[in-house]
């Protein structure tokens, strides 16, 4: 009963952090040229939306205003099962370090978000129903666990706890920081490469099925303020 209780909770919440706005407010948030590359859009209708934009050298320019959204595409069958993901982003402006594992006051100017399939020994009568759910509602595949690396927060880079919106079934790794503290970076590109297998096995304690949906969030509606920041080169890989 505990599972099925968490699940239908996960449920509840991915719900409401995913609801779908009406198709004029998708309009004005994900321009015409991210949708052609395979970009969808998910936000609250609650709050405004963050903006994503493609630049003319290929980033993503993602802004926020007191708002928050997320993008989402379905990865490549053919990297699926790729040990390493590697990125490039930016931060030229960001709102004050928040404590991003508190619900309802953890804004951070970027995160990008790996889902992984669900094997079939965690697919339960209950994973079924949530997983049909949230997919007919949103098209969107969100069952399953989740790796996050987040460009904020008020610690170091390295630190590692679950998602207060999803967990159990997340791990978030901070590989960025905000201020002045060791890490923290502004207005220059920086590289990332990271190892899902390994982050997949310390946060679960096993070897992950393969990815499913890689996604790029910004939000910045708790504290009311503003960021702008870029992402480039995503890519799985060996």
């Amino acid at each position: 009963m505990k599972r099925a209780s968490a699940l239908f909770s996960g449920a509840i919440v991915t719900s409401a952090l995913l609801l779908a706005s009406p198709a004029v407010a998708e309009e004005a948030a994900i321009d015409a040229r991210l949708k052609s590359a395979g970009w969808s859009l998910f936000e609250n209708a609650d709050w405004k939306p963050a903006r994503f934009a493609l630049t003319q050298d290929g980033a993503i320019h993602v802004t926020t205003e007191d708002s928050t959204a997320l993008i989402w595409r379905e990865v490549a069958p053919g990297a699926k099962a790729r040990r390493y993901l590697s990125w490039r982003w930016r931060v030229d402006a960001a709102m004050p370090p928040t404590d991003i594992t508190v619900k309802g006051g953890d804004d951070r100017p970027l995160a990008v978000h790996v889902w992984f399939e669900d094997p079939p020994e965690r697919q339960s009568f209950f994973a079924a129903i949530r997983a049909a759910v949230l997919e007919g509602l949103f098209g969107i595949p969100v069952s399953g666990r989740v790796l996050t690396y987040v460009w904020g927060g008020t610690g170091k880079p390295g630190d590692a706890q679950r998602n207060p919106h999803i967990g159990e079934d997340s791990w978030m790794i901070v590989r960025r920081v905000q201020g002045a503290a060791p890490g923290a970076e502004r207005g220059r590109w920086v590289e990332e490469r990271v190892d899902l297998a390994a982050d997949f096995q310390r946060g679960f304690g096993e070897a992950p099925p393969p990815a499913r949906i890689i996604a790029i969030a910004a939000d910045s509606e708790d504290t009311h303020t503003a960021s702008t920041a870029f992402v480039r080169d995503i890519r799985f890989h060996d």
